[in-house]
């Protein structure tokens, strides 16, 4: 219940972000949720893939916005407003009593993965295909041509 709350507070306030650099450290609050949420219900390898996928293309994203972003001031408001949605919603899902739902879903694991099964050559295909272009971008930004300005 509190992951649901923390997942959705997280959504609903990443519109109200002005700051590149804040929106990418929503989204990677996002991703440690899901991934989180993921190995919970039994899908830990899948969630800690999406998690390191999230953390690369977040890294490639800092030093783009780092590099033509001028220093701004960080609005606190909006911080404010997803502990205060966490708080709102975590109290009303308690109100309801959603502990009978919550085990349920708990039981959801089992059933998704008969969607997950033997998917060991399409793993292997993409650590392939990530290897090679790996290898392409080592290629293509040798030392000797300079920066990529």
């Amino acid at each position: 219940i509190l992951m649901i709350s923390f997942m959705s507070g997280l959504s609903l306030s990443f519109p109200l972000l002005s700051s590149p650099l804040l929106m990418g450290l929503w989204v990677l609050f996002i991703a440690l949720g899901l991934s989180g949420w993921m190995g919970v219900m039994g899908m830990s390898w899948f969630g800690l893939i999406l998690f390191l996928v999230y953390i690369g293309g977040m890294l490639v994203m800092f030093v783009y916005f780092v590099a033509i972003t001028p220093n701004q001031r960080h609005n606190i408001k909006v911080f404010v407003f997803m502990v205060l949605y966490m708080l709102m919603s975590f109290v009303m899902l308690m109100k309801m009593n959603f502990c009978s739902r919550f085990n349920s879903l708990t039981n959801m694991g089992n059933e998704l993965m008969m969607f997950f099964d033997n998917q060991g050559l399409v793993l292997i295909l993409v650590f392939v295909m990530l290897f090679v272009g790996l290898l392409i971008v080592v290629k293509l930004t040798q030392r000797s041509c300079g920066p990529l300005r």
